[in-house]
């Protein structure tokens, strides 16, 4: 789940992203990725963010903690990851608004049973 300290400030990273393509760039390409080696160089993070977030404005994707709250405001059941938050000593606090609780894995799966689960 996304914290409420970050939701403003995301970044993506380019090293080992399978998604980055020279496409993303304006160099015309089928399925060609961007070279691993390039995400290394400083800068890198904040070029791929750059990229991301101008491909979201063209596609008028709305920002993040938007996109969250039309989730909830569309009847979607927001959890943290209780392993999750043990390990990184995040509480509800530290969450978007909307986030129902922090539930452990079993509790989900029981929760869940009969639903419609959309991980993403």
């Amino acid at each position: 789940m996304i914290r409420d300290a970050r939701v403003d400030h995301l970044e993506i990273a380019p090293v080992a992203n399978t998604s980055m393509k020279m496409s993303m760039m304006g160099v015309p390409s089928d399925n060609l990725g961007i070279p691993n080696i390039m995400g290394v160089l400083p800068g890198m993070t904040w070029f791929a963010t750059k990229l991301m977030n101008k491909k979201m404005d063209d596609l008028e994707v709305p920002p993040v903690r938007e996109f969250m709250q039309m989730l909830v405001d569309g009847g979607a059941n927001l959890y943290g990851c209780k392993m999750t938050c043990d390990m990184m000593n995040l509480t509800m606090d530290d969450f978007v608004d909307g986030v129902q609780d922090i539930v452990t894995a079993a509790e989900f799966i029981e929760m869940s049973e009969g639903s419609q689960i959309i991980f993403t």
